[in-house]
């Protein structure tokens, strides 16, 4: 039996920040990641000012992008983003820097499952796998920062994340520098498709559930001849929001703190993970870090909600 703190599940952006701040703080933690080498499936853009806000590394940038474009057949629209412009970044390296960042001050990082958890009236015993081995950690709080497929949502709260499934392709040959979102029957059913600057080439996708014809439309269109693998994720809902039961606190994904359509996923959840963590350093009441991200996020995220379901 090992102990900690704060066992916290899950080391993409949301997990390794809260790792981060809690170190920072001389709060004992241990992180578990499944995969070190893991590549979420995602456009890897970050609004500019968070480098500083999380004090992240800005060499870890790899383009710039200024215009967000919105594109309807042939007519389209151009949004000029200059005074917050948007970083793109390689998500396998950014992850890890993230992590190591997190390690340097005092996080212990397991590459290891996450299995199972018992929880207690005053602590959580979870169970995982590291190198064929089975360990269980008891900590005084759990996080979940497991992602769109948690499994600590479903064991914890009976449910999934709400999401949709997109299909798209990394091509290399085609390089955008700005971000172009694109709407009609043709390209992205009723929702919408898009064309991202990429760490190395762009990202094309459409978030039109299984049917990879929306993308080929889409790809055609753009008069992108390049074939590649298509390959489809799953973007949460902002909706059935969850943020603390029985010991266990969510964060970016696996709460469903995350609104795509914004393109600002990844600062959600180092913003969420960072009010989270004022929580747990100042032994706060749980129920507190809801409070604080519905006075910080909820006005912009019902508003944006809104004009996402109008404008679609």
């Amino acid at each position: 039996m090992i102990e900690t703190n704060i066992l916290i599940v899950g080391g993409g952006p949301a997990g390794a920040m809260v790792a981060k701040y809690l170190s920072l703080d001389n709060v004992d933690n241990i992180l578990v990641q499944r995969n070190l080498n893991f590549k979420k499936p995602c456009g890897g853009g970050i609004r500019l000012d968070a480098f500083d806000e999380f004090d992240i590394d800005k060499s870890l940038i790899q383009k710039y992008v200024n215009t967000i474009g919105l594109v309807y057949k042939s007519t389209k629209i151009e949004v000029d983003i200059s005074k917050f412009p948007l970083a793109i970044v390689d998500r396998v390296s950014f992850d890890e820097r993230l992590r190591e960042d997190a390690k340097e001050v005092g996080t212990e990082i397991y590459e290891a499952s996450f299995i199972s958890l018992e929880i207690h009236d005053d602590y959580v015993i979870s169970k995982i796998k590291k190198d064929g081995k089975y360990i269980q950690i008891k900590s005084k709080y759990l996080v979940a920062a497991d992602g769109v497929n948690s499994k600590i949502r479903q064991l914890v709260n009976g449910d999934k994340v709400s999401s949709s499934l997109t299909n798209y392709m990394d091509v290399v040959e085609s390089n955008y520098d700005i971000c172009e979102f694109h709407f009609g029957e043709e390209v992205a059913g009723q929702y919408y498709a898009w064309a991202f600057p990429h760490a190395s080439g762009s990202n094309i996708g459409t978030l039109a559930e299984k049917n990879s014809k929306y993308l080929f439309n889409l790809l055609n269109n753009l008069s992108i001849t390049e074939k590649n693998k298509v390959l489809g994720y799953s973007i949460p809902h902002f909706e059935n929001n969850i943020f603390y039961k029985n010991r266990v606190f969510f964060v970016g994904d696996s709460a469903s703190q995350v609104l795509p359509f914004t393109y600002e996923g990844i600062y959600y959840a180092m913003s969420s993970a960072k009010i989270l963590s004022t929580v747990l350093i100042n032994k706060e009441e749980p129920q507190m870090y809801e409070k604080k991200w519905n006075k910080e996020h909820y006005k912009k995220f019902s508003t944006l909600k809104k004009l996402q379901n109008f404008f679609l």
